[in-house]
């Protein structure tokens, strides 16, 4: 009997962690829709304005940016999941920096939880840190965007990128990174690229355009605008991948448990059937030799 109630226990333990994977599974699919549409509304805007960088003729003069800077620090931002539960999703990405950006001369920005744990645990440089929960707005990001801004200010860093989780489908997340600073057009086309956005250059005839207040401030505040919508782009790329890795991981994780409770269940019968027979055996046993 004893064995029965392990049985049991176990039984109730396996469908309790049902319940739990199955309601996680339906909280990161309610949040994987809504990222859905932040993201596309967020193209819209990227589309607006490239548009107008278009229409001034001044697309290609955003780029070739070059680093006036003596240090040889590199920066790099990295943006992972507050929480677990989510697959490898943390992991390929912590393993695709490790690979590219080495140990010297790296100081690291992270934003969320997993990634700062493991950048402290290697003993890693980390300038500074940041929690983002899945209702963040731009004003979350205020203290990354004024760290950006002053260091490149001051020159501190003669390269800045930025390492994220890009969101493909619900299946794939593809650990990915962009070039902040120096601000390339190889890297920013590329960036177009992988969030599927095609900018259409306008058509404006012979129509006269004023610049305000100059052309250098102009481009200077497109940059920053530029560099901040690739970060919030980012923030919503990897918190859409993390829903859906979540969404999917907690589905295994549930199936795997209605799984493991049908096998359980018939052990149990099998169980309750093998002492329910032993008993009979022993009280005919019994019968037997009382009689004999």
């Amino acid at each position: 009997m004893a064995n029965l109630r392990a049985i049991k226990t176990q039984i109730k333990s396996v469908w309790n962690l049902k319940k739990i994977t199955r309601a996680l599974e339906v909280v990161s699919t309610v949040k994987l829709q809504k990222l859905k549409n932040q993201a596309e509304s967020l193209k819209d805007y990227l589309v607006d304005l490239m548009t107008i960088v278009s229409t001034v003729g001044r697309y290609h003069s955003i780029f070739g940016e070059t680093t006036q800077s003596v240090s040889a620090k590199k920066l790099v931002v990295v943006i992972s999941s507050e929480r677990g539960l989510c697959w490898g999703l943390n992991s390929k990405l912590l393993r695709k920096i490790n690979k590219e950006c080495g140990k010297e001369n790296v100081e690291y920005f992270v934003i969320g939880k997993k990634g700062l744990e493991y950048f402290k645990r290697v003993g890693a440089d980390i300038v500074w840190s940041l929690a983002v929960g899945d209702n963040f707005t731009e004003e979350t990001l205020l203290p990354l965007f004024t760290f950006f801004d002053q260091a490149l200010t001051s020159n501190e860093y003669a390269e800045v990128k930025l390492y994220f989780n890009y969101f493909k489908n619900s299946m794939f997340q593809i650990p990915t990174s962009v070039e902040l600073f120096p601000f390339r057009q190889e890297a920013f086309s590329q960036f177009l690229e992988d969030i599927n956005v095609d900018i259409v250059e306008p058509e404006i005839g012979d129509k006269d355009l004023m610049i305000e207040p100059d052309v250098e401030t102009y481009m200077d505040e497109l940059r920053r605008q530029i560099r901040n919508f690739v970060i919030m782009s980012a923030m919503v790329q990897n918190k859409t991948g993390e829903h859906a890795a979540r969404m999917i991981a907690m589905k295994n994780a549930k199936d795997n448990a209605t799984q493991f409770s049908k096998s359980l269940k018939l052990t149990f019968n099998k169980a309750r059937q093998w002492a329910i027979t032993q008993e009979i055996s022993e009280i005919v046993s019994a019968k037997i030799a009382i009689e004999g």
